[in-house]
């Protein structure tokens, strides 16, 4: 999985996902730091903090009044989560021997996905490719359709068998937190359903979405961006750290 899709992982939710579905194709375009904030439609805020290098992520939260610390080696496809108080961590890797996906195609760094390119097509105006995806899941494969936009790499619509359709689409062109960002609507549609709306704001420098508005009122955003080389000792887990084993890997 590439940087976009591990930092969905922590916690920032659909702040990443959605704009490419799975977020496996594109990483991060540079190296920056932001704090996270997450509003709650009560405007209670959690505030965390992200460092993003070349294949690498950290992320800094609160959980139950504790300090956690994740990073992420997407190269190597290892975990760790990193405990301060406690002077430990658990490390956690992904190993499969399934073949490597087409580099590009939605199932690139997703273990056991299938993708086909069925070709070329114009979706609301911008040219996309056409894939047809069978993904994993407990309950049985799921296979969907999905057009991914060539300028961006970013999902513009996907259609589900036997569920519901997203479809995406650029509004405007505006100014947030002093960087200049493309405003996304998504919309998912489903049978007799109300449909569903959320807002994102895409930055091309960092490529990702660096805002979302979801339905109910909850905000997610970075803050704070700062473009800059990372330090590489941020990615790595001190000398003095016990590793601990959960139960489940013994």
């Amino acid at each position: 999985m590439s940087i976009r899709g591990q930092i969905m992982m922590f916690g920032l939710s659909l702040l990443f996902v959605g704009m490419h579905h799975g977020e496996a194709a594109s990483p991060a375009a540079v190296e920056f730091s932001a704090d996270t904030v997450q509003t709650d439609p009560q405007k209670n805020q959690r505030v965390g903090h992200i460092f993003v290098g070349k294949s690498l992520v950290r992320s800094e939260t609160q959980q139950n009044g504790q300090p956690v610390v994740n990073i992420i080696d997407t190269e190597n496809q290892v975990t760790w989560v990193l405990y301060p108080r406690q002077r430990s961590y658990i490390e956690y890797r992904v190993e499969t021997t399934q073949p490597m996906a087409e580099k590009g195609s939605p199932c690139e760094g997703l273990p056991g996905s299938q993708c086909k390119k069925l070709g070329d097509e114009s979706i609301q105006g911008r040219m996309a490719t056409k894939w047809q995806v069978t993904m994993p899941s407990p309950g049985g494969a799921v296979q969907s359709t999905q057009w991914i936009g060539k300028q961006r790499s970013i999902l513009l619509r996907q259609e589900i068998a036997g569920g519901p359709v997203m479809e995406q689409r650029m509004l405007e062109v505006e100014q947030l937190h002093g960087r200049t960002v493309e405003k996304w609507e998504m919309t998912i549609t489903e049978g007799d359903q109300p449909v569903q709306r959320s807002t994102r704001w895409f930055d091309p420098q960092l490529n990702l979405a660096i805002k979302e508005e979801s339905p109910g009122g909850y905000i997610r955003e970075l803050r704070n961006i700062t473009i800059a080389p990372q330090d590489p000792g941020l990615f790595q887990v001190p000398e003095q750290f016990k590793k601990i084993v959960p139960q489940q890997q013994r």
